[in-house]
This record gives structure tokens, C-alpha cells and sequence, in this order.
């Protein structure tokens, strides 16, 4: 099924209203703070790792005092989270407490795509040539769950899946400074993700790019981890730029 464009109106979703709408439909339980890890650092990972798993949408206006309320936490550590998180350009702070996942760019999202044609690919490039037989396993699990989430149409549960796949990959390069930088990368371009698909969409072409990936890490091909890589870069920023743009 082709991508849809349910729900996209001149080139752009609707703002929600609602401060923890995302988090909720996880479901997000309240923290379980390690004691060990500041507070807000912990609210930090939290809502980073929903980024990066296409929880949030361009446009979003998330309030700080629901999302403290649906964490299970004061406001100051969601403010600090949040700020943090706005110096990445994942979040825009304004007033009345409340933050917003940046309005989709196209030019922005190009710029985004260009750089993370080059990281990405490095980092599964460099994968390729030092990829061990039980990450290997274990990424064929990860794949094994969204190919299953794809053919079902659950959209979330590809996203959450396609997230830990690719930066699976990405650190079985063991260049965690690189890792940081995808994930930096990411944080900008995720929540964008979502906007490429209907309800119940299946993404066969991810699942065909995700498979070559896999059989060339296994091949340790490094050369044919690189364009794998670029390839599903590529391909789903055309069609969200043509689809959103």
C-alpha cells in the first residue's frame, strides 16, 4: 500500500493540543527513576527515546504541566528535559509552558536527509566490517518484529521496531561518538516519519531495504551495508517530501 495522505492538509497535520497526547499512546507508565540518575536527565531519555520512535509529529504542542503529570514527575524536570532537547532543535519552547516538535521544512528535512546520507552510511559501512554473529541474531529478531508490524499494518510498532534496528546497526559500528551523532540527527527528522503513513500502512519498500541491509552485514559487505543504508535514507525522504513537501 502506498503511503496515504490521510490527515495532511496543505502540506501539513494538524497541531495537537493535548500536552502527553504521544506519550500516552505508547502507553508511557510513570518514571522509574534509577536513584543514581538525576532526575531530570532520566525525563530527558525518556522523551528523547519517544522522539526517535516517531511518537511525536511536526506541529505537536506538548505542555509541560500534563506531560509532568503523565510522568509522574514535577514540572522543573520536564522544563530542564525539554530545554536540553530544545538546544537539539527537537522541541521549540514558547510561552505558557509549553514546548512544540518544530512544523515540517522540506528544505530543512533535505538538508537533514543529505547529512544523514553520510553518517548512516558510515556507521553501516563500518558495521559491516565488524559486526559479531550474535548482534547479527539479534538484528534479525529486531527485523523478523518489523516485518511482522509492517505486514500488519502497525504503524507504531514499526516505527518503535525500524528505530531499534537501524541504531542497532549503527552501534555494532562501535563508534559511539558517530552513534551520538545519528541519534542528534534523528531527534530532528522522527517525528516526521509518521507523516508518511496512513493507519494501517505497510512499508514494503523498508522491508526489502532492511532485508538487503541485513544480508550485508552478514556477507560483512561493507561497500553493500554503506548503500542499503543510503538507499532507505533516500527513499523514504522523497516520498515524505513528495508527499508532505
Amino acid at each position: 500500500m502506498r503511503p496515504s495522505q490521510a490527515g495532511v492538509r496543505n502540506g501539513r497535520r494538524p497541531a495537537r493540543d493535548d500536552a502527553a497526547l504521544n506519550l500516552r499512546a505508547a502507553p508511557v507508565a510513570p518514571l522509574q527513576r534509577d536513584v543514581r540518575e538525576n532526575l531530570s536527565t532520566h525525563v530527558e531519555r525518556h522523551i528523547r527515546s519517544s522522539l526517535l520512535a516517531g511518537r511525536f509529529t511536526p506541529g505537536d504542542r506538548i505542555s509541560l504541566i500534563s506531560l509532568a503529570e503523565t510522568l509522574g514527575t514535577s514540572v522543573t524536570p520536564v522544563r530542564e528535559a525539554l530545554s536540553r532537547l530544545a538546544a537539539e532543535r527537537a522541541f521549540e519552547l514558547i510561552p505558557g509552558q509549553i514546548a512544540r516538535v518544530p512544523r515540517f521544512d522540506a528544505q530543512r528535512y533535505a538538508e537533514l536527509r543529505d547529512i544523514r546520507v553520510a553518517v548512516e552510511g558510515l556507521a553501516a559501512e563500518r558495521a559491516a566490517e565488524r559486526i559479531t554473529k550474535r548482534e547479527l541474531a539479534k538484528l534479525k529478531r529486531v527485523l523478523n518484529q518489523f516485518n511482522a508490524a509492517s505486514q500488519a499494518g502497525e504503524v507504531e510498532r514499526m516505527l518503535l521496531d525500524s528505530r531499534d534496528f537501524r541504531f542497532m546497526v549503527y552501534e555494532a559500528s562501535g563508534m559511539p561518538a558517530l552513534v551520538r551523532i545519528i541519534e542528534g540527527l534523528w531527534l530532528q527528522s522522527a517525528p516526521s516519519f509518521r507523516l508518511m503513513y496512513g493507519p494501517n500502512d505497510r512499508d514494503e519498500l523498508l522491508e526489502n531495504a532492511y532485508g538487503w541491509l541485513l544480508q550485508a552485514l552478514t556477507d560483512h559487505d561493507p561497500a553493500e551495508a554503506k548503500r542499503a543504508v543510503e538507499r532507505a535514507v533516500t527513499m523514504g525522504a522523497s516520498r515524505l517530501i513528495s508527499i508532505v513537501g
